[in-house]
């Protein structure tokens, strides 16, 4: 029986995939350069905006925007959809990397193809970075950085913190908490703290950080139990913003320590700025959002690829930026 489910799941996956594939095309002429660019999933608030500014960009540049990816955050779902992409044939890949280490691997595909290969957002291991031409995104560890300096203005003395982030393994989120311990701890980039004990007077609480594996619902039930938990916890800072994309069980959550927050006895930062968000932060639910600029990773991204593709170098790092939003911001942080 076991077998039999586990060759169901496989086809259901497979067609998942499929569907995704025929789905992803952008309408282009049909001798247009096709560029692939592969998000870690098709289904959240970031990708949206990676497929709106990827098609903005084909349009201008009179290519494709191939746009792709799983319909979850799986880690063997996006292997094989940038297998098919393989498979399909582009005339280059932008992608953001779910598990730096295997996607590399199949990069070195693409790369002994001659296929131009960029990354954005998830970015490949040191190691791996000659497999790419460049990476589109944030700097993230001084994204993590910004997280973290709110705090440290209303905390100066110290506390206690616990750090939330999404998949275990993935190397934009790890150089966002790096930069978040660093901060928290005031030391340097070249002397990095492995987890804060102490510190400047900061110190990471039991069962710190976790680990939502970009589970929304997930998210929201570990950011509830950490609170209650630990009743005088000092800060909890979010790299990403999956806890307030579930809006009702994140206010459930922190308005039991609503008072906290209003006093910054309880300080929260977190990653995003997306319009989920906003009103949480108008509202006092939190005192600070580091967003990124998702339209732009995917618009340059089909740049870059376009521009290789011409023969034409590219920078090795193309920053997207951040934006900074406050509650008195909150109307109008990120739409310009």
């Amino acid at each position: 029986m076991t077998g039999i489910i586990n060759r169901l799941t496989l086809r259901l996956a497979a067609t998942a995939i499929a569907a995704a594939l025929a789905a992803g095309t952008t309408a282009a002429p049909a001798s247009a350069e096709t560029y692939a660019v592969i998000v870690k999933t098709v289904n959240d608030v970031f990708s949206a905006p990676v497929k709106e500014g990827c098609e903005k960009a084909a349009k201008d540049l009179g290519v494709e925007c191939y746009y792709i990816g799983p319909s979850e955050v799986n880690e063997a779902q996006q292997l094989q959809v940038i297998n098919d992409v393989l498979t399909k044939g582009v005339d280059g890949i932008a992608v953001s990397a779910t598990n730096p280490k295997s996607v590399a691997r199949l990069l070195e595909k693409a790369k002994a193809a001659g296929i131009p290969i960029v990354t954005f957002d998830g970015d490949l291991l040191q190691e791996d970075a000659g497999l790419r031409s460049t990476f589109i995104g944030t700097d993230n560890y001084n994204f993590g950085v910004e997280l973290a300096k709110k705090v440290v203005e209303y905390k100066p003395k110290g506390g206690t913190v616990c750090i939330q982030t999404g998949t275990a393994g993935s190397l934009n989120l790890d150089l966002r908490v790096q930069g978040i311990r660093d901060t928290l701890a005031n030391v340097s980039k070249d002397k990095p703290v492995k987890r804060l004990a102490g510190e400047n007077g900061w110190t990471e609480v039991d069962g710190c950080p976790i680990y939502n594996n970009d589970n929304i619902s997930l998210a929201a039930q570990q950011m509830n139990d950490v609170l209650v938990a630990n009743p005088k916890l000092d800060a909890f800072v979010a790299v990403g913003g999956w806890a307030q994309y579930a809006p009702s069980a994140y206010r459930q959550a922190v308005g039991r320590v609503k008072d906290r927050v209003d006093s910054k006895d309880l300080v929260i930062s977190f990653g995003d700025a997306f319009a989920p968000q906003l009103p949480l932060l108008k509202d006092g639910l939190a005192h600070y959002l580091v967003g990124q600029s998702p339209y732009n990773m995917g618009y340059k991204s089909i740049e870059a690829l376009h521009d290789l593709k011409q023969g034409k170098t590219v920078p090795p790092y193309i920053d997207t930026g951040f934006v900074k939003c406050t509650p008195d911001m909150a109307d109008t942080c990120g739409k310009n």
